[in-house]
């Protein structure tokens, strides 16, 4: 019980639960540290016709360093910028699935809590103090953990994506992001591949291909209540229905959807000030 609830607040630690970006301007503390609650609804996995709820703490990091931030957008690390794109690298994580626990993996493998991992590429069609318009296409790498340390290699998934964020007032932002995903034969595998030891009268074996993945919509809203609180919100849409593996015997929806509410409190700041410019 401990390992996954360990595991799980590691994830919320690195996945974007909102996708909002910050759009403070001027000089912010370079660093801020504290605590939140977090409450979601999602799928075991893509596709799965069962899901979990779950209510969480996690620790709350933002680091505005000139190469590594992180923030509410997850983790990035900047290789290169320009004033109109940049490159960095990019992480976000998915949660671990019991299979004991879902009625189509009865029998198999748990899945196994995992990141993703890989270079960012982001064209700013919008760049204002107040509102920012992002076209990324991100190409990352899925490292399931198992028995951490230990990390196996489990394909790629390529995710364009278009984003928008828009600071309403000083204390309010909400934005939304469109955005598709393909992915190598390997990383359908991992959620959707049959072995034959795994196969019975009603899951027989298979192997997925590469291709397409999804679609999909999100929507997020944040509030930053005061100077120390903030309470962020959001929901998400995928479509399944033209997947290169909607045959496999572990897809049951052609669609999903996730939620997030997030509460969380800032206790200590660093007292050095950086200027994040126009826009973080």
């Amino acid at each position: 019980m401990f390992k996954k609830t360990a595991l799980l607040t590691l994830a919320l630690s690195v996945l974007p639960l909102t996708q909002a970006e910050e759009l403070n301007t001027g000089l912010m503390p370079k660093w801020e540290l504290g605590l939140g609650l977090a409450a979601l609804s999602r799928p075991d996995y893509p596709s799965a016709d069962q899901g979990r709820s779950y209510v969480l703490p996690f620790p709350y990091v933002i680091y505005r360093g000139e190469r590594l931030k992180a923030n509410r957008d997850g983790l990035r690390g900047l290789l290169f910028e320009h004033p109109r794109w940049d490159l960095d690298i990019s992480a976000g994580g998915s949660l671990p699935v019991n299979s004991k626990d879902n009625r189509a993996r009865e029998g198999m493998d748990d899945l196994d809590f995992s990141f993703e991992f890989g270079p960012s590429l982001r064209f700013k069609l919008l760049d204002t103090p107040i509102e920012s318009l992002q076209l990324r296409f991100n190409l990352r790498a899925l490292l399931a953990v198992d028995g951490f340390p230990g990390m196996s290699y489990e394909g790629w998934v390529l995710n364009p994506e278009l984003r928008w964020q828009q600071q309403l007032t000083e204390a309010l932002s909400w934005g939304a992001s469109l955005q598709a995903r393909y992915g190598s034969d390997d990383y359908h595998n991992y959620f959707y591949g049959v072995a034959p030891r795994f196969a019975t009268l009603n899951r027989p074996a298979y192997q997925a291909d590469a291709g397409h993945n999804s679609s999909g919509v999100a929507l997020n809203v944040r509030w930053h209540a005061n100077a120390d609180w903030r309470i962020s919100a959001a929901v998400s849409y995928i479509d399944l229905r033209d997947a290169s593996f909607n045959d496999s015997p572990l897809f049951k929806k052609n669609s999903g959807a996730y939620f997030s509410l997030s509460m969380a409190r800032i206790f200590w700041r660093a007292t050095k000030r950086v200027d994040l410019g126009p826009a973080e």
